[in-house]
């Protein structure tokens, strides 16, 4: 017993690692209040370091992080433990059913379970697993894999900064902890849509998160195929994009020709996880009765409406920050605010949930 040490509840922060940004936030918990913004901050960086998700350049990412600590933080950032976000496009997520089991059992079972559907061997994946529910007869586990170069390139970066991760997951995963936490996730089985500059993750979630996949097209994408249609700089499109969108306009049906294969490609792909969720679900009946959308891209203007109209299915972009208290600090720009939700999930992850 004199070796055995107990978890305590210490402080920790989020940590977003995206396409040439990386985002972090430290958030304080109390029962019975609102989540307290303790810091937070944005940094680029050449996106060169990462190559097909594996961080390939740490020093360089490592010295974007210690600049934004050092000058570019609002607030502060205390801890040295940090939770950190995987790109959901190089994660695997899956839910199956196997009979009633011990553990090691289940563990026997999720390997089979990866090796006839992940493309990688075992031997270069991280595995892990949570037990949805139980009966008598059966269980149903959520299986959890990622590889490990990419994994290990993350823990490369964090290491070189002297942090201590606690735990890597699935960025979809941080952005619905986020949503959960604010009451917008309740009973109805939903979709996630979290929209980044270049992918866009979708996720099924029905009382805890199903399964997810990635769509390779988002914000920056849109905005190159307005260039390219309508003759503008990249930035002009942009501008073109966060004002006008494919809202009602005189520009409105311009701008939707230019951006119909994003838009088309993410409206099939919503359709196959609706598809893959009405398959699991037939016995029960539930179904999908809402899409939620969340990152810096979906604010533009017009893409919930769309949606709405395509799959025919209720569509909002959420502000997970309408019950954030950022007390004395100055909170991010309405704009650039859906850009911190992965770090903010991040940032709320109990620890109960790093113990399970």
């Amino acid at each position: 017993m004199g070796n055995l040490k107990f978890y305590h509840d210490e402080p920790l922060f989020g940590l977003d690692i995206g396409h040439a940004s990386l985002k972090a936030m430290q958030v304080e918990v109390t029962p019975g209040k609102p989540p307290k913004v303790m810091g937070y901050g944005l940094s680029g960086f050449d996106a060169s370091a990462i190559q097909n998700g594996i961080i390939t350049n740490p020093e360089l990412i490592a010295n974007a992080m210690h600049q934004l600590f050092e000058t570019g933080l609002t607030g502060s950032i205390t801890s040295q433990r940090v939770a950190c976000a995987l790109p959901t496009a190089h994660t695997f997520s899956r839910p199956i059913s196997v009979p009633a089991m011990s553990r090691k059992e289940i563990i026997e079972a999720i390997n089979l379970e990866a090796e006839q559907y992940i493309p990688i061997p075992l031997t270069s994946l991280y595995l892990d697993y949570e037990i949805l529910s139980q009966t008598e007869q059966s269980s149903e586990v959520l299986l959890v894999a990622a590889s490990k170069n990419i994994v290990d390139s993350y823990f490369k970066v964090l290491q070189l900064l002297n942090l201590q991760p606690v735990a890597f997951e699935p960025s979809i995963n941080a952005a619905a902890r986020l949503l959960q936490m604010q009451g917008v996730l309740k009973t109805e089985p939903t979709i996630i849509l979290d929209i980044g500059s270049v992918t866009t993750d979708i996720a099924v979630f029905d009382k805890t998160l199903l399964v997810a996949s990635t769509v390779n097209s988002g914000s920056d994408n849109i905005t190159e195929l307005i260039s390219k249609g309508q003759h503008l700089t990249f930035k002009q499109a942009n501008d073109l994009k966060n004002e006008y969108g494919i809202a009602f306009s005189e520009r409105q049906q311009r701008i939707i020709d230019s951006v119909k294969p994003v838009l088309e490609n993410l409206v099939h792909e919503i359709q196959k996880s609706i598809r893959f969720y009405s398959e699991r679900a037939a016995k029960s009946g539930a179904k999908i009765t809402q899409i939620l959308t969340v990152g810096g891209g979906a604010v533009m203007p017009g893409l919930n409406q769309y949606l709405a109209k395509e799959l025919r299915l209720t569509t909002q972009n959420l502000e997970p920050w309408k019950n954030v208290d950022f007390g004395k600090l100055t909170p991010p720009p309405d704009f650039d605010r859906a850009v911190y939700t992965t770090a903010a999930g991040e940032a709320v992850l109990s620890p109960r949930e790093i113990l399970t």
